[in-house]
């Protein structure tokens, strides 16, 4: 499963589209890298990429999601009998400071030779997807979405910062249960397998194993213990990175997922609330009751009677 159909679980997306275009003209694309995200949807035509992996071929209904700092090329074949049309969208999956898209660094379209990559390139990544993939077979839906975002994005009228933002996160879920489901296929096209995206990838795996431990009954604090049976480098740096991608740090991440599962519990099931403390992990129901207050901003008995509206 690519990255950021795993978190997009439990962390918020915020995407900000850049810049977005659709065009009629074969792709013929020197070696570059960028600064932000892009992805590309072959509409008609078909080629190659280039990446430090080798040559892949793309063709109508690839879908090509490029992240920042690796260095790749393009070249469609100049022999498809329909023609050529792609669309492109560049983006980051949470705002932040304008940079520029890309940057050129060869003067021809080929085999890429990673000594090409200057220092400063190397060090940009991506939590949300380290490494550059194509998808194939993208359905209708996706084609009209990015459609859809491209006239967004070329007409300046009011609220197009939140058209763009409303569209993009549809096509993201709409890839998502492509991939989910089994109907579109993936392939990956470089291999970074050290360094931050690799860290990074590791916290997700840990945070995924929290989520699975919330799924059992009663609640333990175990898996608290156990972070590095998942990954593989200091306390101090796990728990840096861990407060980098969620924002807090694991046991406060772990309470809130205990007390996300004692809300539903109240508003799904008839259980008393030192029966819901207990399944969440909590023997002690006055502290369960505390933390729920402090997290919800209501008891337990009020969250239950305002949500359901018992009197």
């Amino acid at each position: 499963m690519l990255p950021f159909v795993q978190l997009a679980q439990f962390r918020e997306i915020r995407p900000y589209v850049r810049f977005a275009h659709f065009t009629e003209y074969p792709m013929r694309v020197p070696s570059r890298y960028l600064f932000d995200h892009e992805l590309i949807l072959i509409e008609r035509g078909r080629g190659t990429i280039f990446t430090e992996l080798g040559a892949f071929p793309y063709e109508e209904r690839s879908l090509l999601m490029i992240p920042p700092g690796i260095l790749h090329s393009f070249k469609d074949d100049p022999d498809a009998s329909l023609g050529h049309a792609h669309s492109a969208v560049h983006f980051d999956w949470e705002p932040h400071s304008e940079e520029g898209l890309l940057q050129i660094v060869g003067e021809r379209e080929g085999p890429i030779r990673p000594d090409e990559l200057p220092g400063e390139a190397a060090k940009l990544g991506s939590l949300w997807l380290p490494n550059m993939v194509r998808v194939d077979g993208a359905n209708d839906d996706t084609l009209a979405l990015v459609r859809e975002i491209v006239e967004a994005f070329r007409h300046d009228r009011p609220l197009r910062k939140l058209e763009l933002q409303v569209l993009f996160l549809r096509l993201l879920l709409d890839l998502s249960r492509q991939l989910q489901d089994g109907n579109a296929a993936c392939t990956l096209l470089t291999g970074r397998k050290n360094g931050k995206p690799r860290d990074r990838s590791d916290i997700t795996n840990y945070i995924l194993k929290m989520h699975d431990a919330i799924g059992r009954s009663p609640v333990t604090d175990d898996i608290l213990n156990q972070w590095q049976e998942t990954v593989f480098f200091s306390a101090p740096h796990f728990h840096r990175l861990f407060k980098e991608q969620t924002g807090c740090t694991p046991h406060e991440y772990f309470t809130k997922l205990r007390i996300e599962k004692g809300a539903m519990l109240l508003l799904s099931t008839d259980l008393l609330v030192q029966e819901v403390a207990y399944a969440c992990g909590y023997a002690d129901t006055r502290y369960f009751s505390r933390l729920f207050r402090r997290i919800e901003g209501f008891s337990p008995n009020q969250y239950r009677r305002i949500f359901l509206h018992r009197d």
